[in-house]
């Protein structure tokens, strides 16, 4: 699931010219004969709108011409890895690089385009840090995963603070607003999923001071209108659990044996209705967390209804069965369509919902330490 759909927009900074020129050139080290592609991104489209081929020395150039001049995003593609550029009217811009393109490029004439460099190695360099990470929780013993795990959640924290970081300090530019829609590998949302919107607000009143005409911006506004319309839905839903407490939307679903659990069967017990990804490596963080939770509160009455939302019979039956999940976990193969998703409102993964033993919703989205509080309190 996608919760703010694919990455679909850019940036791009500055430029007094208006006749929309922009020269483009430089040069990839080792290439020879080597084709480059320009790719113009637009909200919602994709692109390639011209192509060159290096000379011996690498060399190559483009004469870029925007239209309407305004601030667009093109990504420039070289053997299947790609440079986002933000070009502005008027700009002399030259891209090198020598080896890998990601890792080492530079980019000269463009602010704009130039903070989007700064984008692209902070999330890079997150996303190889937790690859790092997750190799070696995946060939360690079981008993010696917690303090992997742990060094994955504090990698995985630094890296979003980065990104936030990197979005607040430039909200007034295009780089901004390109940011919200970039994720680290098999993420979902851009922090914290609920709270995200602020940061989108936030980005869309000050880059309207500086761009009021871009398309980007039309579009982000279009898409926080649509996102306000969900969430008063969202709350009248929310409003009618206050009126009555104890009434939950019931699910029932089968596990991968074919027997059907109801949700309602849990009354009584403390439950933790919980909706993940097989395919999602960070899945089996949060299950290694909640074994630990499920050894020492089941005793005591706590369960959890785990709710698949993949696709794939056979990536889900494999993942619970390697994992050795112990409490009820069903999936429909609906994925994003599914029932238990729509009548909990589910925008993205994972996500719970905590329980008390009457069946009032008395948490949401709780993890680790605070989940851990939680479940104390109720099953004392």
């Amino acid at each position: 699931m996608k919760a703010y759909g694919v990455v679909i927009f850019a940036a791009a900074l500055l430029g007094a010219c208006t006749d929309g020129k922009v020269k483009l050139s430089g040069r990839f080290v080792g290439s020879d004969k080597q084709s480059v592609y320009l790719e113009k991104v637009a909200p919602g489209s994709q692109n390639v709108v011209d192509s060159v081929v290096t000379d011996e020395k690498g060399y190559f150039k483009f004469n870029v011409k925007l239209e309407d001049a305004q601030p667009t995003i093109f990504n420039l593609r070289y053997k299947g890895e790609l440079i986002p550029l933000l070009l502005a009217p008027g700009e002399r811009v030259r891209v090198n690089s020598v080896g890998n393109i990601v890792q080492n490029y530079t980019v000269s004439g463009s602010e704009g385009s130039e903070q989007m460099r700064e984008l692209k190695k902070i999330l890079s360099e997150g996303a190889t840090r937790l690859d790092s990470i997750m190799k070696i929780y995946a060939k360690a013993d079981v008993a010696d995963r917690q303090p992997i795990a742990q060094a994955y959640a504090e990698e995985y924290i630094r890296a979003k603070r980065e990104h936030i970081k990197f979005i607040v300090s430039n909200s007034g530019s295009l780089a901004a607003l390109f940011g919200l829609y970039q994720r680290l590998p098999n993420d979902e949302t851009l922090f914290n999923g609920e709270g995200d919107m602020v940061y989108y607000r936030m980005v869309a009143d000050s880059v309207a001071k500086t761009y009021p005409d871009s398309p980007y911006l039309k579009a982000l506004q279009q898409q926080i209108a649509a996102s306000d319309k969900e969430n008063n839905v969202a709350r009248m839903i929310q409003e009618k659990l206050a009126e009555e407490p104890a009434s939950y939307p019931e699910v029932e679903m089968a596990d991968m044996y074919g027997t059907k659990h109801k949700l309602s069967d849990l009354e009584g017990k403390v439950f933790l209705l919980d909706f993940w990804s097989a395919a999602s490596t960070d899945a089996k963080l949060n299950n290694a967390e909640y074994k630990q939770y499920y050894e020492e509160w089941a005793p005591r009455g706590f369960e959890i209804y785990q709710v698949a939302v993949d696709e794939s019979k056979p990536v889900w039956i494999n993942s619970v069965q390697d994992q050795k999940l112990p409490w009820i976990t069903v999936c429909d193969f609906k994925g994003a369509a599914g029932s238990a998703v729509m009548l909990y409102n589910v925008k993205s993964v994972p996500a719970n919902f905590l329980f008390d033993r009457e069946g009032n919703i008395v948490g949401k989205n709780l993890y680790g330490e605070a989940l851990a509080n939680k479940l104390e309190q109720l099953l004392k």
